[in-house]
């Protein structure tokens, strides 16, 4: 699949290509072959999973020493549920975040969205309610202090994929 992939860049098709939830083991599994090298791994990234492991995290540490752009999708954690298997809102509406918001007048969402952006991963917010993506938009106005940038790092909750129990990995690549 990567190889048809690579087609494409050299056909003048796409810029580039990534990969999504890969971690190491198939990161490098990918890169034996690849003459284009990967230029993104979009995973599942939130407040929560600041201080998570690399199986967790889909091994962000092994991304940044090989080049390749650590991105979020869910940054809001859309899929988590909660304890009773409710949506849970907690990057949008928990304490955690709209205490911190209260500080600079933003919203929890875009405390939590910036929380990433300044930890310098990129992120993709889902929305299509023009307010949200107005708030989306200014995350660049203002910065989190490093006390609130510790504090938002050091959350375990919502808890890695956004489910309770042991920590999501990718499939077969659990590290000894």
């Amino acid at each position: 699949m990567w190889k048809v992939m690579e087609s494409f860049v050299k056909a003048g098709k796409a810029r580039a290509i990534g990969v999504s939830h890969y971690c190491q083991r198939h990161l490098k599994d990918v890169m034996e072959i690849a003459t284009i090298p990967i230029a993104v791994n979009q995973v599942q990234y939130h407040v929560g999973m600041g201080n998570a492991g690399p199986n967790a995290t889909d091994d962000k540490q092994f991304c940044d020493a090989n080049g390749v752009t650590y991105e979020s999708f869910s940054p809001l954690c859309g899929p988590c549920t909660d304890a009773a298997g409710k949506p849970d809102r907690s990057l949008v509406n928990g304490p955690l975040v709209t205490s911190i918001g209260k500080n600079h007048g933003k919203s929890g969402a875009q405390v939590s969205l910036r929380w990433q952006v300044q930890s310098g991963i990129p992120v993709i917010p889902k929305t299509s309610n023009p307010e949200h993506q107005k708030e989306n938009i200014d995350l660049f106005s203002w910065s989190l202090t490093e006390e609130e940038m510790e504090q938002l790092t050091a959350a375990t909750t919502p808890p890695v994929a956004g489910t309770p129990g042991p920590d999501f990995t990718s499939g077969d690549c659990t590290i000894a």
